[in-house]
């Protein structure tokens, strides 16, 4: 993994995208301290944007089952006294 100034990068992307296409991933450092992780784009989601995908049609799916449980009417309270009444 190759590390890149911002001065570097700045001045020419044309190095970044050699070490992007050649090592996949680059680090880009400020006053020699690394501040970002740049990866090469495959297309592909990675596991945590699968994950954080997944995690979101769950929370989608349970909101919309709340609400629909929401709408649906209440049964009245049942009182003891009178089922026991009818027996």
């Amino acid at each position: 993994m190759r590390e890149f100034s911002v001065r570097e990068m700045r001045a020419g992307y044309g190095a970044i995208a050699a070490a992007l296409e050649s090592d996949g991933e680059v680090v880009l450092t400020h006053h020699g301290k690394p501040f970002a992780k740049v990866t090469a784009f495959t297309g592909e989601p990675t596991a945590a944007e699968v994950e954080a995908e997944r995690r979101r049609r769950s929370r989608a799916w349970a909101d919309a089952r709340r609400e629909a449980l929401a709408r649906m009417p209440m049964l009245a309270p049942f009182d003891w006294d009178a089922f026991r009444a009818d027996r």
